[in-house]
């Protein structure tokens, strides 16, 4: 699997690894001529089990447009998910696994592809036996959450208001979805001011 490209976007739950993975896939696309496929795995969902891979590899078979019946064992979906994507260039965004046992038999088996992992575990195991790159999403800094928040609102808004935007950033605590959240909030009433967002934060 070592010609395969992994990567894994680990991190805790709200920090934005989904939509980071997305946002890249999306502006990535074009590297992939053949196309890009996403599997929600529910690795961390309390209320349902975790997608098994089986039938994770179903769908992918069925995405793939594979003609003729689908294999019955995990082996022989592996078997004809590999092959299938052997000459291709794709790109697999695993979104949310459990652990790396999870993820291995989704992994295509000749270069060309690279595959992108979501997951609050680290996946040590794959970082080890697959060479998995990986990337840990954390919280944002400061500057870094004003960026955010100057990119959504304008730099002149937070400018005007630069104690209600350091109360926004405290209260978010740097998640990169809360403070979309804020930021969508305030960007849909502009005349609301930042002071009053902050003090509902509060």
């Amino acid at each position: 699997m070592s010609s395969v490209v992994v990567c894994v976007l680990s991190g805790r739950s709200g920090i934005g690894k989904t939509a980071l993975a997305l946002r890249w896939a999306h502006r990535s696309a074009a590297r992939f001529v053949d196309g890009v496929l996403h599997v929600q795995l529910d690795g961390s969902d309390s209320r349902r089990p975790a997608v098994a891979p089986a039938e994770a590899l179903g769908g992918l078979i069925e995405a793939l447009d594979v003609p003729g019946g689908m294999p019955c064992g995990p082996a022989a979906r592996a078997g004809l998910y590999r092959s299938v994507l052997a000459g291709r260039r794709m790109l697999i965004v695993l979104d949310d696994a459990r652990d790396a046992d999870q993820v291995r038999p989704l992994l295509p088996g000749v270069p060309g592809c690279m595959v992108v992992v979501t997951s609050r575990d680290r996946l040590t195991g794959l970082v080890v036996g697959e060479a998995a790159r990986p990337v840990v999403v954390d919280e944002l800094a400061a500057g870094e959450a004003w960026e955010l928040l100057a990119a959504r609102l304008g730099e002149r808004r937070l400018i005007a208001e630069r104690e209600a935007v350091r109360q926004i950033i405290a209260h978010c605590g740097g998640v990169p979805r809360a403070l979309a959240v804020v930021a969508a909030r305030a960007a849909v009433a502009p005349r609301l001011p930042l002071a009053e967002v902050a003090r509902q934060l509060r």
